[in-house]
């Protein structure tokens, strides 16, 4: 088709995302331009943008002013207005080609998908698939030719509802096209403000939008929004309790059987725990991408979900520290689902000691650790680190000295791996939850 993209991405303080996305849009395979139109960046947003050699233009802040700035310098046939916090499908310029071979079509859109997955944000997914006013946003890209562009005049000049208020003239138009493929949009902010109150607060504004309420009020109270105090994050890492996937070790010497009905009720009981623990966001993160429904099912509400990511132990950690930062998390903990005595005080103590320390670590009798919890990302704590070894506690442990980290270690646990791990958990005197049942499941094997 021979068609040429300009990618035109507005910014302000994104260095959290841009540099992914960046990286994805390189990869993709079409004749693209990228063009970065930022606001007043503060943080390393323009840095970013330089090392992957976008254009970069300043401009007045205010996404409709940005997003008309960033068009100026455009030269594409088509424009793609992105977020920075969006992700386009790998196949997007193939998916968007397609469509735009018909000259018909003069402006389309992808179906919204997040980062992570709860009641609410699935339901605004498969919401995003009708074409109405209430269902068109700058999240899910504007694709749109140059011409039609300029005919609309480009964006309002608003820092909210540019996007509704664009859709809305153009469809009065042409209709506005539908590709079926998910673009991969943050869920920062529904996190960082919570689920439900970020939808009120969007139906309130919405509903301020459409009765032409003062756009820089709506501006002002946009982005001034006060979040709740959840700015403490517990990653929970599991897989779903599958026969033959689950404490392999364990099963070597009881019975499969026996170790998935171990690991559920490990899991199951964690997950009951930390969902009494109030002032947190709670993620959980699943080992494979096809166990999305399975999980949900099986641990409900009161969760974020999402996929590990990464080819071992300690990428997909890093992966995870970094997502939850993302979302504007200020002190993040990474916990297993396979030591059981790992109760809700142990967690919420551990919270307090990220007051006053960098990190806070919690030994496992095997030598590795159960609980890790930082303030900030240091990928020198997962870089290179031999994972399932007896050495892990104490490398982690000299990362930390070499960063020079202020921590405090919590109290040395078991965690469950081998037949021999469960029979001295079991004949430990301390009272547990769940321990009368496992008892009673080995002693029946």
């Amino acid at each position: 088709m021979g068609v040429k993209y300009s990618i035109i991405i507005p910014t302000l303080n994104e260095e959290y995302f841009l540099g992914q996305n960046l990286k994805r849009l390189k990869s993709l395979n079409g004749d693209i331009e990228i063009i970065i139109s930022d606001g007043g960046s503060s943080d390393k947003t323009i840095e970013i943008a330089r090392n992957f050699y976008a254009k970069i233009i300043n401009s007045v802040k205010g996404r409709g002013t940005q997003l008309n700035t960033g068009a100026k310098i455009a030269s594409g046939d088509i424009f793609i207005f992105l977020h920075a916090d969006t992700y386009l499908p790998v196949n997007a310029l193939k998916l968007i080609d397609d469509l735009f071979e018909d000259e018909k079509v003069q402006i389309a859109r992808f179906k919204l998908g997040f980062d992570f997955q709860s009641k609410l944000l699935d339901l605004y997914t498969k919401l995003s698939k009708y074409n109405s006013l209430f269902t068109r946003f700058g999240d899910s890209a504007i694709i749109i030719r140059k011409e039609f562009f300029y005919k609309l005049n480009g964006f309002a000049d608003r820092g909210t509802f540019e996007d509704v208020e664009f859709f809305n003239r153009a469809s009065k138009f042409f209709k506005i096209k539908l590709i079926n493929q998910h673009v991969e949009s943050s869920a920062r902010r529904f996190i960082s403000v919570g689920v439900l109150r970020q939808q009120l607060l969007n139906i309130f504004l919405f509903t301020g939008y459409l009765f032409k309420l003062d756009k820089s009020t709506l501006s002002f109270m946009y982005n001034n929004v006060s979040t709740k105090k959840l700015n403490n994050a517990l990653i929970i890492f599991l897989r779903f309790p599958k026969t033959g996937e689950v404490k392999t070790r364990l099963a070597k010497t009881t019975s499969t059987d026996f170790a998935v009905k171990f690991y559920k009720s490990c899991a199951e009981n964690i997950v009951k725990n930390v969902k009494k623990i109030s002032g947190i966001n709670r993620f959980a993160f699943y080992s494979n991408e096809d166990e999305k429904e399975k999980i949900t099912k099986w641990l409900g509400s009161k969760l974020f979900y999402s996929p590990q990511q990464g080819a071992d132990l300690g990428t997909r950690m890093k992966n995870a520290f970094q997502k939850v930062f993302s979302t504007g998390a200020k002190k993040a903990i990474i916990i297993g689902t396979d030591v059981p005595d790992l109760s809700i005080d142990i967690i919420t103590n551990a919270f307090n000691l990220l007051d006053s320390n960098d990190a806070v670590i919690g030994p496992a009798k095997d030598g590795g650790y159960y609980l890790l919890g930082i303030k900030k990302m240091y990928s020198e704590l997962f870089d290179g680190i031999e994972y399932s070894t007896d050495k892990v506690f104490s490398e982690t442990l000299d990362r930390m000295e070499k960063l020079n980290l202020s921590y405090q270690l919590l109290p040395e646990l078991q965690d469950i791996d081998t037949e021999e791990d469960l029979i001295r958990w079991l004949n430990e005197s301390n009272h547990h939850d769940i321990k009368k049942e496992i008892k009673l499941a080995y002693e029946t094997i």
